[in-house]
């Protein structure tokens, strides 16, 4: 089987991050702004459309930090600028009624409260809210792998 996919996108305001609050299946749980990658896409040109849909904000992308890869997906982070738009005026196929895909809620979360919240996926939000005590929101500078099988 063909993994998925996806990019992500890490994206600061302040002392704040960009996430998208989900209820689905009696669950609540956070996501980082992002999606699947289309045929011929790069991760910069799906990281920017996704955030676009999803949020509606454009960003631009600055450097790919974290690849996330389990059994069935291969998730590219990439830390990205939010240069202009609003953020919840996203009109991506999430806000078109009722979807039978649950809630979905674009936010700001505050940096220091990213370990306290169901972010998904953990493994990265560990490894972010690490790095951002060491580094700050540059983040660091070389690609970090992170495997869960």
């Amino acid at each position: 089987m063909e993994k998925r996919e996806s990019c992500r996108a890490i994206i600061f305001s302040e002392d704040k991050m960009v996430v998208m609050y989900r209820e689905k299946n009696d669950r609540v749980y956070y996501t980082f702004p992002g999606g699947g990658i289309n045929e011929g896409e790069t991760i910069e040109n799906c990281v920017i459309r996704e955030v676009k849909e999803e949020f509606g904000i454009d960003v631009e992308p600055i450097k790919e930090v974290y690849i996330y890869e389990n059994e069935k997906t291969i998730q590219h982070f990439l830390t990205c600028k939010w240069l202009t738009g609003e953020l919840g005026s996203g009109e991506g196929e999430e806000f078109q009624g009722d979807n039978g895909k649950g809630k979905y809620e674009p936010m700001l979360v505050e940096n220091e409260r990213l370990s306290q919240i169901p972010l998904m996926p953990p493994e990265v939000t560990a490894m972010l809210v690490t790095d951002l005590k060491n580094y700050g929101k540059e983040l660091r500078n070389e690609v970090t792998k992170i495997t869960c099988e």
